[in-house]
């Protein structure tokens, strides 16, 4: 039944977890957050506060683990299958 709940939640990525994020993306999008924070005026001070809040916002759009569970948008799909695994997952297009 976890599978079946699981699995109803739809992942545009292939991308497990964080590590599986390329480094040069990462950057790419730190750089691009910066930016967008400066240009917003937030304090130098808390630039990188704001940025690494930002880039958790990113991984949850890219990461399987880390996107919302669809039944339960207030924990993630990590924190709905606990300590279960994941090795890989497929995702599949049917029609």
């Amino acid at each position: 039944r976890c599978l079946s709940d699981w699995s109803s939640d739809v992942c545009s990525s292939d991308l497990l977890v964080r590590d599986d994020v390329p480094a040069d993306v990462v950057e790419k999008e730190r750089a691009t957050l910066e930016t967008l924070s400066r240009n917003e005026g937030k304090p130098e001070a808390a630039l990188p506060k704001i940025v690494e809040g930002r880039l958790g916002g990113f991984f949850k759009d890219v990461v399987l683990l880390e996107q919302p569970y669809a039944k339960d948008d207030k924990q993630s799909i990590q924190q709905f299958i606990g300590k279960a695994g994941v090795v890989r997952f497929a995702q599949v297009e049917i029609g």
